[in-house]
């Protein structure tokens, strides 16, 4: 479902981030018979969890979301602000409780977390068997990988360092949080140019900043 995000809405129940309408998502429950049950948030941007607060009083679901970024979501704390555009700082959304902070390598109802930092401190990609739901920390360009923008990053050389993580994972499908969705052969072949690119600059003393 299209939103302010991209958020996917699982046959077991799950939904992941919340940037789509109460209304819009109560129609696709009804309409495919799924009761939202839990909730995976991928990181505190607004445009993940503007609706947050609604859909949870609507569907009492149970909500998961990084510990690195639980206070904000919370509203414990304020977000951090990229360097790029301090004004994304300032879009909030309204504080909902988490009920379950997860690091990296938590399961939860068979979701696994991989913590990839870099957009946001808690910036997380969900695991589902050979299915990745990676929020922004791998978004889609005309179909295919492309890093999280700089100008909504807080530190976009950590964001890219992160993607390489994914290497090696066979994972099938990905499903981000903007643009649309990709096979998993076009994650392995953007991940291999990053390391290209890492060994090239690290002959001439640089990495991935």
């Amino acid at each position: 479902m299209r939103g302010m995000s991209n958020n996917y809405l699982v046959s077991d129940g799950t939904l992941i981030d919340a940037g789509v309408k109460p209304e819009i998502l109560a129609a696709r429950t009804r309409d495919l018979g799924i009761e939202v049950k839990m909730i995976l948030i991928t990181h505190y941007h607004v445009d993940h969890v503007r609706y947050l607060k609604r859909i949870i009083e609507m569907t009492k679901a149970k909500l998961v979301a990084p510990a690195l970024d639980a206070a904000v979501i919370s509203g414990r704390e304020k977000p951090r602000q990229p360097p790029l555009m301090p004004i994304l700082g300032l879009l909030r959304a309204p504080a909902v409780n988490v009920d379950v902070e997860v690091m990296d390598g938590d399961e939860v109802n068979g979701y696994k977390a991989i913590h990839m930092p870099g957009h946001t401190p808690g910036s997380t990609a969900y695991l589902l068997g050979d299915l990745l739901f990676s929020g922004d920390a791998v978004v889609s360009r005309h179909g295919s990988p492309a890093p999280p923008p700089r100008l909504f990053s807080l530190n976009p050389g950590e964001a890219l360092r992160s993607i390489l993580r994914l290497r090696g994972m066979r994972i099938s499908n990905v499903y981000p949080g903007h643009g649309d969705p990709f096979r998993g052969e076009k994650l392995e072949a953007f991940i291999d140019s990053l390391m290209s690119r890492t060994g090239d600059r690290e002959e001439e003393g640089h990495g991935l900043h």
